[in-house]
């Protein structure tokens, strides 16, 4: 019985670290707000790099050009938690 419980207890640990980590706005969870840049959503590095390098979700509509000349980092990890705060945060 002890091993039961201390097993399930242990899975219980991994789903909520999981639950965390994964950021899904539309439940609220995402990203702690702690600020944001004083300039505008459309014209932020983050939104612009992050739209047009593959970070958006899938209902992300923006009024953004992705320019041909615009280079994506190889590793968007970074680039899209940047995103993702910006949008969660800032961009309502």
């Amino acid at each position: 019985m002890a091993s039961a419980i201390k097993l399930y207890f242990i899975i219980f640990i991994n789903v909520s670290v999981i639950v965390i980590v994964v950021h899904i706005p539309f439940l609220g969870l995402g990203p702690y707000c702690d600020g944001c840049p004083p300039h505008f959503c459309d014209d932020d590095p983050a939104i612009v790099h992050g739209y047009c390098c593959g970070c958006a979700r899938f209902f992300d509509v923006l009024p953004v050009r992705c320019a041909a000349t615009l280079r994506c980092p190889p590793n968007t990890y970074d680039l899209c938690e940047d995103y993702e705060y910006m949008m969660h945060c800032c961009c309502n």
